[in-house]
């Protein structure tokens, strides 16, 4: 194929039939690599940009087969496109698509300003009381210069999503990189997820709320971030049959059913003064312990708790 075939953007749209305000909103967010500019207004696409266009277009095809709704969201294209096609890389490149700069760094510094004051909306008001204009005056910037980052509410609402998986997953991996005993392990996990719960509650409830009522974005997103969530938890349980401390049971609903009685315990500690966190949690810990702990299980988790009873609470 010739990268050096040039192109304008009106010979673009007519070969693949996508209009230029399509392409140039799948440039900025990075389906496709950018055009050479060779000014202000001009720039030039590829053959490598028509066969990007193509493979986009099937993506899209086979997912309205069998969704429920017209759109498809651009995270779901851009998972299935690096499963099926490798980004595609402008030559010169090095292998980086969008070189990161000044401009860049700006950019991305700017999104993750918006996502963090969004999420902060979420936890103190909801979805739907978040609105546009309220994120932006948060920010300091102005509601066009807001779609600058992102099309839409719902589109933001897709990069809070990855935000949080991200940041909850590099932050229980480094918590726990350097602790070897499985019951302290445990007990950093529940203590990372009760920190990042405040940004993650509102997603799920959103998410939860769509999947009930059939929206297949929503059930396809929620599987995707539960199944995140539980990767690091999952493992751990796999770990711990394989060691003799837990039974064999199955790994996934075990993670699962941990996560839901989990929050369960971080509700009820947010609405009652009688049980905090820390005696819902402890709760928590002897149920799952005579559940599922073999002998040799029982013994470490007694010798954990005997050791935190003679340090004194935490902080």
């Amino acid at each position: 194929m010739n990268r050096n075939k040039k192109l304008k953007i009106s010979d673009l749209e007519k070969i693949t039939g996508i209009s230029r305000s399509t392409v140039h909103h799948y440039v900025n967010y990075g389906l496709l690599h950018r055009p050479h500019k060779t000014g202000h207004t001009m720039a030039y696409y590829d053959d490598l940009h028509v066969k990007r266009l193509e493979t986009i277009q099937k993506i899209k095809l086979d997912y309205l087969k069998t969704a429920k709704t017209t759109r498809i969201p651009l995270d779901v294209i851009k998972h299935r496109l690096n499963e099926s096609d490798p980004l595609i890389k402008p030559s010169g490149s090095n292998g980086n698509v969008n070189p990161p700069g000044k401009r860049g760094a700006a950019k991305a510094g700017k999104k993750k300003a918006i996502i963090e004051a969004t999420l902060q909306m979420y936890a103190n008001r909801g979805y739907y009381l978040t609105n546009i204009k309220d994120i932006a005056k948060a920010v300091g910037i102005s509601t066009p210069t807001f779609y600058r980052y992102f099309r839409d509410k719902r589109e933001l609402f897709v990069e809070a999503i990855e935000y949080v998986i991200k940041n909850f997953k590099n932050e229980i991996r480094e918590a726990v990189k350097h602790e070897k005993d499985p019951a302290r392990r445990s007990r950093i996990m529940f203590n990372t997820f009760y920190a990042h719960y405040p940004k993650m509650g509102e997603i799920l409830n959103q998410l939860r709320s769509g999947a009930i009522i059939g929206d297949p974005w929503a059930r396809s997103n929620l599987s995707r971030l539960y199944r995140e969530m539980m990767e690091n938890l999952i493992k751990e349980i796999q770990g711990a049959i394989r060691n003799g401390i837990i039974r064999p049971v199955d790994p996934v609903l075990l993670a699962y059913f941990n996560l839901a009685i989990n929050e369960a315990a971080i509700h009820l500690g947010s609405m009652s003064q009688k049980y905090t966190i820390e005696t819902a949690m402890t709760f928590v810990g002897e149920m799952l312990n005579t559940a599922f702990l073999t002998e040799k299980g029982k013994l470490r988790f007694d010798i954990f708790y005997k050791s935190r009873h003679h340090e004194g609470p935490e902080p």
